[in-house]
């Protein structure tokens, strides 16, 4: 864990490695927040109820299960409790939220497995790909 880091240290660009790094954790709050309009119990709560849950969840992955399950879907449902949801509606987001967002990651990551087969040797050379 420590290597990784502090392999930060190492990267040539740190403003677009900081860019990159906002980009991806605010496209996962949007898929997060705009989740919220696909439920009618959760519609209203508004960005800042959006946004705790999602933090709430963020650090609750913490504890070492597979993709999170278990202390994320606890985290987040105990939040909208907080905020109001009934308890079974609670839990049928947090299903459904952890589900898409799940196969989103698998769908990426086959499309850029498959992606990276098709890219040139030279060119992956040339742009530090090993």
């Amino acid at each position: 864990i420590w290597q990784g880091i502090t392999s930060v240290r190492n990267v040539r660009n740190m403003p677009l490695f900081v860019f990159y790094s906002l980009a991806i954790w605010g496209c996962y709050f949007l898929h997060f927040y705009l989740t919220f309009f696909c439920f009618p119990q959760t519609a209203s709560l508004g960005a800042t109820c959006a946004l705790v849950c999602f933090v709430v969840g963020s650090i609750a992955v913490i504890v070492p299960t597979p993709n999170g399950a278990g202390p994320w879907h606890f985290a987040v449902k105990t939040m909208l409790i907080i905020y109001g949801v009934a308890d079974v509606r609670a839990l049928y987001f947090v299903l459904i939220v952890h589900t898409l967002q799940t196969l989103l990651v698998i769908l990426l990551g086959v499309y850029a497995w498959i992606a990276l087969a098709f890219t040139p040797k030279r060119r992956m050379r040339m742009s530090g790909i090993h």
